[in-house]
């Protein structure tokens, strides 16, 4: 059957290459990459795992372009090193896509986006101390109503006193 289809031109095969088997990225390799370029130790393994799964869905070339980027880290390296040593290997894009969707909780763009993570996504780690992440019941019902949180910041200034001299009147 395959012969036939190759014949009339529905399935094209290169010698060598026809069923070539991409790359695989595991959930490991993954999480460590993922960890090196966020700059958060403590990701979720399940959640790399969905996402290694959507990127893997969505796009053919992800596992090799992920994998070349994973062999780049090293110990001490800033998430910045990495992402200018992504950038000068041609990752740059590879990069920002994970970052991007570690924070957002989604894979890719519009219509074609994943959702993956929800709650769970980073842009709700830097206001977790006074928000939960926005959802259909959050902390219960009427959560908003509760005190906030004590914040963190300095006391108010102090007022200052008013002026002394009254302003100039103008003459009519």
């Amino acid at each position: 059957m395959a012969a036939a289809l190759t014949q009339v031109g529905l399935l094209t095969a290169a010698p060598g290459s026809a069923f070539a088997q991409q790359p695989s990225l595991d959930g490991k390799t993954f999480l460590a990459l993922s960890k090196a370029l966020t700059g958060h130790a403590n990701l979720d393994p399940t959640t790399a795992s969905r996402l290694v799964d959507a990127f893997s869905r969505t796009d053919a070339g992800f596992a090799a372009r992920a994998t070349a980027l994973a062999q780049r880290v090293r110990a001490g390296q800033t998430p910045a090193q990495l992402l200018a040593d992504a950038d000068s290997a041609g990752l740059h894009d590879t990069a920002l896509a994970i970052v991007a969707a570690w924070y957002t909780g989604t894979v890719g763009h519009g219509q074609k986006a994943v959702m993956v993570a929800y709650a769970d996504a980073l842009m709700y780690d830097t206001v977790q101390d006074g928000m939960s992440a926005p959802t259909y019941c959050s902390n219960g019902p009427l959560w908003w109503t509760a005190e906030p949180p004590p914040a963190d910041v300095a006391p108010p200034r102090k007022t200052v006193a008013p002026a002394t001299t009254p302003l100039p009147q103008k003459h009519a």
